[in-house]
């Protein structure tokens, strides 16, 4: 805990990085019903909203609060959140990491069902990887072993919302660590066939 308060104050007094402890309007921009959002059914607060470059590309990292009613209490669960940009909108999709995945977060659609997307993929892939799709097709092509290995030994989630790639795992990491989960997730990016990139909307 003391290395992640460290941390936020390194980049909060760094030029390069705007900086807001929370970011309620940021929060807004995202579908409430895919991960890791939909993993806070009782509430969710961001905190700690940093935006800036990494490696040309724009980049927000955050932590995410997310809350579920236990009994009488609420239990808060903390995420790290990286979110980056696409070059185009592309199907919907989302990867979580069996070693991210609890029995909580598999009971829970990884993309948005009441619009009627989300299938979930179990004949796809691995055992290290749970995939849920818009288009089955689409996430056939960009599946690889190399991005699986890569999700399995980050314990990496993420999920395409129309132009933007959302990255995340569990706990409340130091932003250096959040910093190597948007490499590991611009690899991804750049993993990806040029077939991918012609994809029909």
């Amino acid at each position: 805990m003391f290395e992640v308060r460290k941390s936020i104050k390194r980049f909060r007094d760094d030029p390069a990085w705007t900086y807001r402890k929370q970011g309620r309007d940021y929060l807004d921009t995202f579908d409430r019903r895919g991960y890791p959002f939909s993993l806070g059914p009782d509430g969710l607060a961001l905190r700690h909203l940093l935006q800036g470059s990494f490696r040309g590309r724009e980049v927000s990292l955050f932590h995410l609060l997310a809350w579920q009613r236990s009994g009488k209490a609420n239990v808060a669960w903390t995420y790290s959140v990286v979110v980056l940009p696409l070059p185009r909108v592309l199907p919907a999709t989302a990867l979580t990491s069996r070693r991210l995945a609890s029995s909580r977060v598999e009971k829970i659609s990884a993309l948005n069902r009441v619009t009627g997307r989300g299938r979930d993929l179990p004949g796809l892939g691995t055992h290290l990887v749970r995939y849920c799709a818009d288009d089955p097709d689409f996430a056939a092509l960009i599946s690889t072993h190399a991005v699986e290995q890569l999700m399995h030994k980050a314990r990496l989630g993420w999920r395409i919302e129309g132009d933007r790639m959302i990255g995340w795992t569990y706990g409340r990491r130091t932003y250096e660590d959040l910093l190597s989960l948007a490499e590991t997730v611009t690899a991804i990016i750049e993993g990806f066939p040029e077939q991918a990139w012609q994809w029909p909307e």
